[in-house]
């Protein structure tokens, strides 16, 4: 049969899909998708009956925009909840256990008549009337990309800062060549260890990690690359575990002349795996002729753990944690305690569990208050285990902030960002704990510098700026960045939450309810008064208004 275009109406089984409109309609219901969603749908919908893989979706679908791991999985969850899906008994989308989805339920022209097989429709509630969601609909086509790059800029005083003074660099996600998808985790691991060896360096200018993730599944040209993050460098390499062995390309690139400047092919036990990516930090450093200091000749020497199958546990739980789900929450945490167990000595592995323990906290509602001093505890020993370790302050001033210990939350953030300059991410921490301290403009300052210092910022940079936007009272300027981290991350939470707020405050009542509804497809359990425990505000007039906001929307 006929597949439908994206912008062709269609029917999935006794849906009509409108990919104009983001809408689908069955009788008198009707739902409005996000975009991401309703391309989704339709790119799922072009392909019936075949399995498409996570990362086919994720460059179709996300094509050169950051976005977390767990972008996808939040769009299906909200495609399954719109049409009425079980994704234990699924009648319209299948999962295909650690390879993709496939869409299985019945698709057809508009033109076509409608088989006895269509899936029949069971009953729903809850959906918004169809004149609420058409007002809603409209914020989406309102808000473009110029209009929000124009925002960004503020009064266009301020140009992009100057290339730096200093040999740029930015190591592109290193490419698991393995045929066991199971397998990436170590690839992203090698690339995220070079690039924080490489970002301690102050004789380097360093592409943050979260900036580069928009080329995890693209075919990158260094030059491109180069000229949109403005480096002259390139780092890019692969990766292939087969058993034990251990292989590992990587080429320097100079993307102003195309040249190579170094080449390196390894073949080594798994069990050297840190040794291979000193050795390309090395190589680097020599290529480039960076000057060290003595205090960064002592930090690059240093290694994380002795002990290789604690470093494989470490990073399988890092590949979970950032995924965000509470169900892979704790399947990280055990493979963190797993590291510890292996090598009492690991401060890395300390850090990251203390991070798990605050998100259980925030995003357990509070269910387990004990978490927040285990975090502590955790943060504690990390930094006692290793003085020099970066990560193991931004662990310390997460769990002091959400503590509410302000001063002590920013003087560790300083301290890491002391350790590591390149790090655009901790500079964002920074401005965060500012915020919740309640120095909104210091806040927005740099948060605005970091987002513009990273071509591609993560949503987490534009959510955060959202957030204290509004508590500024620049209730406008909030939505409209807001929506900007909803389009980059759609399962971020935070960024539903304060756009709803926004919305609310702004007696938009209709599109308010609609980005509520998207909150309860996010937590189900989700209530007005829970940002108590999401966010460390220090104000009670601010956190009571936010409060109030959420429930004129119906939280």
């Amino acid at each position: 049969m006929h597949q439908p275009a994206p912008a062709e109406a269609f029917h999935v089984a006794d849906w009509e899909v409108q990919p104009s409109s983001n809408r689908i309609r069955r009788g008198d219901t009707e739902v409005k998708l996000e975009p991401k969603v309703m391309a989704l749908l339709a790119y799922l919908a072009g392909r019936r009956n075949e399995l498409v893989t996570r990362e086919q979706l994720e460059r179709e679908i996300w094509g050169g925009t950051v976005v977390g791991y767990d972008a996808l999985t939040s769009s299906i969850i909200k495609l399954r909840k719109a049409l009425g899906d079980d994704s234990r008994n699924p009648h319209f989308i299948e999962t295909v256990s650690k390879k993709g989805y496939r869409l299985i339920a019945p698709v057809r022209a508009v033109h076509e008549p409608a088989p006895m097989t269509d899936v029949p429709a069971p009953a729903r509630s809850g959906s918004l009337p169809r004149r609420n969601l058409l007002v809603a609909g409209l914020v989406i086509v309102l808000i473009a990309v110029g209009a929000f790059a124009i925002f960004l800029r503020g009064d266009g005083s301020r140009s992009l800062p100057a290339a730096p003074d200093r040999p740029s660099i930015a190591v592109l996600p290193f490419v698991n060549l393995g045929n066991d998808p199971a397998q990436a985790y170590l690839a992203d691991g090698v690339t995220a260890d070079i690039t924080t060896s490489l970002s301690k360096l102050s004789g380097l200018y360093v592409i943050a990690s979260s900036s580069i993730l928009s080329y995890r599944n693209a075919s990158a040209n260094p030059k491109q690359v180069a000229e949109a993050l403005r480096v002259r460098y390139v780092l890019e390499g692969n990766v292939r575990r087969i058993g034990n062995r251990l292989r590992v390309n990587a080429q320097l690139v100079d993307a102003t002349t195309g040249f190579h400047l170094w080449a390196e092919r390894y073949d080594r036990d798994m069990k050297d795996v840190l040794d291979v990516q000193d050795d390309i930090t090395a190589k680097i450093v020599s290529a480039l002729s960076v000057k060290l200091t003595e205090a960064e000749r002592r930090r690059t020497a240093r290694r994380y753990t002795v002990d290789i199958e604690a470093y494989d546990e470490f990073l399988r739980g890092q590949a979970l944690y950032v995924r965000g789900t509470p169900e892979e929450n704790l399947q990280a945490r055990a493979l963190f305690q797993q590291a510890i167990d292996r090598d009492p000595g690991f401060a890395r592995a300390y850090g990251a569990m203390a991070l798990s323990y605050v998100d259980e906290f925030r995003f357990g509602l509070g269910k387990n208050p004990a978490a927040l001093e285990r975090a502590l505890e955790l943060a504690n020993k990390a930094v006692a285990l290793d003085d020099q370790l970066p990560q193991a302050y931004r662990a310390l001033s997460y769990a002091q902030l959400h503590r509410r210990e302000y001063r002590r939350s920013i003087d560790s953030i300083q301290r890491a960002i002391a350790l590591d300059p390149n790090d655009t991410d901790g500079s964002a921490s920074l401005a965060l704990s500012h915020m919740y301290d309640g120095d909104y403009e210091t806040a927005v300052r740099m948060l605005r510098d970091v987002m513009r210092l990273n071509p591609h910022y993560p949503a987490r940079y534009a959510s955060a700026l959202g957030h204290a936007y509004y508590f500024l009272g620049r209730h406008e300027d909030a939505v409209t960045t807001l929506r900007d981290a909803i389009e980059r991350n759609a399962s971020l939470l935070s960024s539903h939450v304060f756009h709803t707020a926004a919305l609310s405050h702004l007696g938009r009542k209709d599109e308010a309810a609609w980005a509520a509804s998207q909150i309860r497809a996010l937590s189900q359990n989700f209530a007005a008064e829970n940002v108590s425990e999401m966010f460390p505000i220090k104000d009670p007039a601010k956190q009571r208004a936010l409060i109030d906001d959420l429930k004129r929307a119906g939280l």
